[in-house]
């Protein structure tokens, strides 16, 4: 099975409450640009899962779109744990997008990497992993993307 990771885009610094924070058009347009270089690789994920944040949601909306992708909104994805894993593995998809938060997301994909640190998941980095069940006894990193390059700008 593949599992797909990213950490939401920018967001704005400050509102009232962290729950509520947006999306700043800068991380509208590299979540785009993101979501267009995913398609260049022939990333394709079954389903997207995403936090209840706002910039979780609006992140996994602007990857979804123009798709038929199913989004779901799940808490477990807040602290990406082994609960999160639980809920995709009763859930049976076989390729889920999981958009998410720090520490919890680059915690889970330095865990499945295999790596002595955390991977820097800065905002909108991105991570695909072949692993052999759920939850993985057995897993790898087959892409790795810090950031979308300069070079996909509109």
């Amino acid at each position: 099975m593949q599992l797909f990771l990213l950490r939401h885009s920018i967001a704005e610094a400050a509102v009232t409450t962290d729950f509520k924070r947006r999306l700043t058009p800068e991380g509208v347009a590299k979540a785009s640009r993101l979501a267009r270089h995913l398609d260049t690789l022939g990333v394709v994920p079954s389903v997207i899962l995403h936090s209840p944040l706002v910039r979780s949601q609006q992140t996994a909306q602007l990857i979804a779109k123009g798709t038929s992708l199913p989004l779901i909104e799940l808490p477990e994805v807040i602290d990406a744990d082994d609960s999160l894993l639980a809920v995709i593995a009763a859930g049976g998809w076989k390729a889920p997008m999981v958009v998410g938060h720090n520490p919890g997301i680059s915690i889970l994909a330095s865990r499945l990497a295999g790596a002595e640190g955390p991977l820097g998941f800065r905002t909108c980095s991105f991570a695909a992993f072949e692993l052999d069940a759920m939850p993985p006894k057995n897993s790898r990193l087959v892409h790795w993307i810090a950031t979308p390059a300069a070079s996909d700008h509109p």
